[in-house]
């Protein structure tokens, strides 16, 4: 295996543990474990900058040397990356609706015993 698919196989590792974190948060934020999504969060976020990382060690080496042969794993690999940042950002804003959901609920529920 050579340096590239290394690259590609770490970002794809990684990323794959953040995505699985992201639902997982979501998860929790559907059943009003705040604290918990968000450390979950957290914990995609560490694993998305590591895939952040490699990344960025193959875009510096292209313009250093000018001469990476991409592969299809190693494309596969950006379009994990890309698409989890885009999940990380979606179970950020799922989290904050969860949380005023769970508010109005709240509310709703005091005003209805009064």
């Amino acid at each position: 295996m050579d340096g590239l698919e290394l690259v590609a196989f770490n970002i794809i590792s990684t990323v794959g543990t953040a995505k699985s974190k992201l639902m997982e948060s979501m998860a929790c934020a559907r059943n009003g474990q705040f604290t918990e999504a968000e450390a979950l969060i957290g914990e995609a976020n560490e694993a998305l900058q590591a895939g952040e990382k490699e990344h960025f060690t193959v875009i510096t080496k292209e313009a250093k040397e000018k001469n990476i042969e991409l592969t299809l794993l190693f494309m596969h690999a950006e379009d994990q990356l890309m698409t989890t940042v885009v999940l990380r950002d979606l179970a950020n804003e799922l989290v904050e609706m969860n949380k005023n959901i769970y508010l109005l609920k709240n509310k709703v529920e005091a005003l209805e015993k009064q």
